[in-house]
């Protein structure tokens, strides 16, 4: 489980890299999103050996994410999107992705 917060590090680095060329951070960006939720399965199968503080930062982490996920669901069924709208969700998912950082930086130091 250790692990887990370098290999996260490492592509947080190379998405914020890449979002220079624009369209690359935002491929960059899907890929994490994968491994991170790969990694968040990781952290629900092996939840019961976590810390107190883990647990409730990845339920806060889980909960956020259904929320926010909802609420763009909601405003795009609306037809309320556009430009505005993506470069929103950019800065959203990345502030997700630093505070799933967060947690692996946590897991890794108990």
């Amino acid at each position: 489980m250790k692990y887990l917060y370098n290999i996260n590090k490492l592509l947080i680095i190379i998405t914020a890299l890449l979002y220079l060329t624009f369209w690359g951070g935002i491929m960059a960006q899907i890929v994490l999103g994968a491994v991170q939720i790969i990694m968040s399965i990781s952290i629900l199968v092996h939840f019961s050996e976590q810390s107190t503080l883990v647990k409730h930062l990845f339920i806060a982490y889980i909960i956020t994410t259904i929320s926010i996920i909802l609420l763009f669901r909601i405003i795009t069924h609306n037809g309320n999107g556009g430009f505005e709208l993506i470069f929103l969700w950019l800065f959203i998912t990345m502030a997700l992705a630093l505070f799933h950082l967060y947690i692996t930086y946590k897991i890794k130091l108990s």
